[in-house]
């Protein structure tokens, strides 16, 4: 084999070797871009539900104050849903922590 025949097989081995790198880079961004794009989603579906929660306190504060009752932190009904409030709230935060991760992750590093 020649030296310009060498060089030549050299460079195309190169060429393929970069060629494959580019593509597994290509692909884990890709996954990572719809892991976040989920994510978001979560975030957006979970909040929603909080949106609805914190309208079934506010409705249920306004009856029992134009009822004339008082209202207690205590109230089991009132309780449920601080609660289940702050369990989402929770879920949010992790959820954007496993974001903030993917957002440091390197391509490489995810393949």
């Amino acid at each position: 084999m020649t030296a310009i025949d060498d060089w030549k097989k050299i460079a195309e081995d190169g060429l393929k070797a970069l060629k494959e790198t580019a593509q597994d880079i290509a692909f884990s961004v890709e996954k990572q871009a719809k892991a976040g794009k989920k994510k978001y989603l979560d975030i957006a579906k979970i909040q929603r539900n909080i949106d609805r929660l914190l309208i079934e306190i506010g409705e249920y504060t306004f009856d029992e104050v134009t009822a004339g009752r008082n209202i207690d932190k205590d109230d089991p009904y009132l309780k449920e849903r601080t609660s289940a409030i702050t369990r989402m709230r929770c879920e949010i935060d992790e959820i954007e922590e496993e974001i903030s991760t993917l957002r440091h992750t390197r391509p490489s590093e995810h393949t």
